[in-house]
């Protein structure tokens, strides 16, 4: 046969290697991991999740880390309140979310504990890819100005004369001051009464209106202790509070208790290498902005920094001493 009759038109040759490139395009498109597939990180608006209303103590506090890392990552942040059950209602949701960086969230200490008081649907241990950790919770007990007790000792003592007559207000059922009120119902042979909200504020203002004796809960309280609307009575670090160094703690009182604390950053689980390091990168340099450091100072959040894989190892040794804690102390509830 002769060759020349064997080449290909140049019409056909054009439309041959038209259709071999968009070919090409399209399965690079759909393969994972190839250059083409992979867009610059973020390219679209993040979703943060915090388990707690507008207005508490870790929605103030992270408002100003989450703008500065949002200025960093060229992208803007976008916060979502969603509260309920100790923040277990964000952190459930959470888990479900595409592992594509561009939903995060807050997993407080409230969380962690929540799994192991009762049932809910995620392990804080091995659902989520650990980010950071930023902060710790400082806590304590509030009463009225005006209620006859002036010392920790004197509500406790109340409390075990008058049984079911102290009601006390939390941000919800398995947060760290939750805990630190039925370990000392059992400790001291209390029967007082939790009430439960969704979040600090409603806490604050619940014992503001009368409506509860007391308030166990991170420093939404501050600022009403300050103008001496409530009386701090006693917090739950292992150190004393700047702004109240009259304020003993409860090791100091030798109950031999304090609260479990934590204020971390995560995604699903599945977040990829690249995703993490340049989320980490941007919340790390957030952290000394100097908005997030007044902020914190004032509502008494401290800065305390963990990377992710420091982070991923704390979540699963705290989950092991909590978890042991609370069925040693037999508050799980089914």
């Amino acid at each position: 046969m002769d060759e020349r009759r064997m080449k290909m038109p140049r019409r056909d040759k054009r439309v041959f290697w038209i259709i071999a490139i968009l070919g090409m395009v399209c399965f690079l498109h759909e393969l994972p991991g190839t250059i083409l597939a992979q867009e610059k990180y973020p390219a679209k608006p993040i979703n943060f999740l915090i388990g707690y209303p507008a207005g508490g103590t870790t929605d103030v506090c992270a408002r100003p880390l989450v703008a500065a890392a949002s200025k960093i990552l060229g992208q803007p942040i976008v916060v979502v309140n969603k509260p309920g059950g100790a923040s277990a209602v964000a952190v459930a949701t959470l888990k479900t979310e595409k592992p594509d960086g561009y939903t995060l969230g807050i997993l407080p200490s409230g969380a962690v504990l929540s799994q192991h008081m009762r049932k809910v649907p995620y392990d804080t241990a091995h659902d989520y890819t650990s980010v950071m950790q930023y902060a710790i919770y400082l806590y304590g007990l509030v009463v009225q100005a005006g209620s006859p007790w002036n010392t920790f000792k004197e509500f406790i003592d109340y409390a075990k004369a008058n049984p079911g007559k102290i009601r006390y207000s939390t941000a919800g059922p398995g947060t760290p001051q939750h805990l630190v009120m039925e370990r000392l119902a059992l400790k001291e042979k209390i029967k007082w009464t939790h009430i439960p909200f969704e979040g600090g504020s409603p806490a604050v203002s619940a014992l503001l209106g009368g409506h509860v004796e007391a308030c166990s809960q991170t420093t939404e309280w501050k600022t009403h202790a300050e103008a001496g609307r409530l009386k701090l009575l006693a917090v739950y670090g292992e150190k004393r509070m700047i702004d109240f160094p009259n304020v003993p703690t409860l090791l100091e009182l030798g109950f031999g208790i304090t609260a479990p604390s934590l204020i971390s950053i995560v995604g699903p689980k599945g977040l990829s290498p690249q995703v993490v390091e340049a989320l980490h990168g941007a919340f790390k340099t957030a952290m000394e902005d100097p908005d997030f450091i007044k902020v914190g100072r004032q509502m008494d959040q401290p800065s305390f920094y963990r990377g992710p894989q420091d982070l991923a190892k704390h979540l699963v040794n705290m989950n092991d001493e909590v978890g042991t804690l609370i069925r040693s102390l037999g508050l799980r509830k089914e």
